[in-house]
């Protein structure tokens, strides 16, 4: 299998080719194949041949972030903000314990790039004050809203262009991924948003890109040199 890409600056259109192919079979795969485990096991298949090999670092992201968002998704679940259609354990499927994961992973295969170097616990603080909305806030408008200032911030204080390009990718990726979901029947948000989907999805998805730059990268980088 192919070695990770992780110190590569400029991703081959290969490469980038392979890793939309793998979101549009892991959205095909929500969509249409039933039942959980199926799914589960049919995304492992589409990841690792999409991945190929993963670094020690890599493995620590993605275990890491499943984890946190495992968290995360339970807050949220409790707080009624949105809620999945066939759950097996902790109100969540089966495959959703490895979704975020796979999000981060492919977002940083794809576009890559040299790790920011900064002040990095503001960007701790700040990732810390856009998660806690989502676990806390279950109004739909009121978490629009305080975490789309959140992220204002957040963006004034963290704006290189690479920065922007990892909120746009994550906020693309999330409303593949949110709509087909919901329009799929596999979770549902109260209130009938419309297009079933809140505009909050932007802020957190956009979130999740900024932040897995600012300090998921650095910590992968620093893990791969110390291989």
């Amino acid at each position: 299998m192919a070695s990770s890409p992780i110190h590569s600056v400029s991703v081959p259109r290969s490469v980038r080719a392979r890793l939309l192919l793998q979101v549009l079979a892991t959205v095909a795969i929500l969509a249409f194949v039933p039942g959980n485990a199926a799914k589960l096991a049919a995304l492992l298949v589409v990841w690792v041949i999409g991945f190929g090999k993963l670094s020690r670092a890599e493995w620590i992201v993605f275990i890491g972030i499943n984890l946190l968002f495992m968290v995360m998704n339970i807050g949220a679940l409790q707080k009624g903000v949105f809620s999945f259609s066939n759950p097996d354990a902790l109100g969540m499927p089966m495959y959703e314990f490895f979704m975020w994961g796979f999000y981060t992973l492919n977002t940083i295969r794809f576009l890559d790039g040299k790790a920011p170097r900064g002040r990095q616990w503001l960007v701790v603080v700040m990732a810390v004050a856009l998660a806690i909305p989502f676990s806390t806030i279950g109004n739909a408008g009121l978490l629009t809203l305080v975490s789309g200032i959140i992220l204002i911030i957040s963006l004034a204080l963290f704006h290189e262009p690479m920065d922007f390009a990892y909120v746009a990718y994550m906020v693309i990726l999330g409303a593949l991924i949110e709509y087909t979901g919901v329009w799929a029947g596999q979770w549902s948000y109260p209130e009938n948003p419309p297009g079933g989907v809140p505009l909050w999805f932007i802020t957190m998805w956009g979130g999740v890109g900024l932040f897995t730059r600012r300090l998921v990268l650095p910590l992968m980088r620093r893990g791969t040199t110390s291989q």
